[in-house]
């Protein structure tokens, strides 16, 4: 599986590797951004969107580090650059599925209270 996921990627960012500018946009936005972005989304339901992205680079600055540097100590995880894309991949799948889940519990809550 592992192995799929380097061949996958490993076709992919060589053409990155041509146009650096694409490639420092897509990387500021996987690390400053995207993660952040995502929690909020589950953490504050009720904020506008000038807040929700403050808050957003600031919880993807503190989940991508914290999170990096724990799989270092913890279970002895090389900090590599492809390592850090999958751990950035699932800070952020990790709270899109939550969000979804609880946004499909409130439309079934709110279908069988107005029954």
């Amino acid at each position: 599986m592992l192995e799929q996921l380097k061949e996958l990627f490993g076709s992919f960012l060589p053409l990155l590797e041509h146009i650096p500018a694409i490639r420092a946009v897509l990387g500021f936005i996987l690390v400053f951004f995207l993660p952040g972005f995502t929690w909020t989304l589950v953490f504050f339901r009720k904020i506008n969107i000038i807040e929700r992205v403050a808050l957003s680079f600031g919880l993807s600055i503190a989940a991508v580090i914290l999170s990096l540097f724990l799989l270092n100590r913890l279970i002895g995880m090389k900090i590599t650059g492809f390592n850090s894309l999958l751990v950035i991949l699932v800070l952020t799948i990790i709270p899109v599925v939550i969000y979804y889940i609880n946004r499909l519990i409130r439309r079934r809550r709110e279908g069988a209270d107005s029954s």
